[in-house]
């Protein structure tokens, strides 16, 4: 049987998020998003919960891209986005240049 080809798979977004110290686990971050982008899967991707960096990427389908950072640069939210991009590359390296900036400042 051949591959699906990249065409057939879907387009996509990755979104770099930032959390708050409120969530401790993976399960609250992950019940949260379910809940703020009010879907019933979420793909979370380099899941970072540490002192210094608190951050994960989650993976959504284009067509709800929009709608998925409105919600997430709500001020009433206590995860918010990043950055976002077609590559997830892209991604991890302006997280990580971004806490390389929390720093150092």
């Amino acid at each position: 049987m051949p591959k699906i080809g990249k065409a057939a798979r879907g387009k996509h977004r990755w979104i770099g998020l930032v959390f708050d110290k409120n969530y401790l686990e993976f399960k609250s971050v992950k019940d949260s998003l379910l809940k703020i982008l009010n879907c019933t899967d979420i793909k979370m991707y380099d899941y970072i919960n540490e002192e210094s960096r608190r951050s994960c990427i989650i993976k959504v389908k284009l067509s709800e891209y929009v709608s998925a950072k409105q919600l997430l640069n709500d001020k009433e939210c206590s995860i918010f986005s990043i950055t976002s991009s077609g590559k997830i590359r892209l991604v991890r390296s302006r997280l990580d240049e971004y806490f390389q900036r929390q720093i150092d400042d």
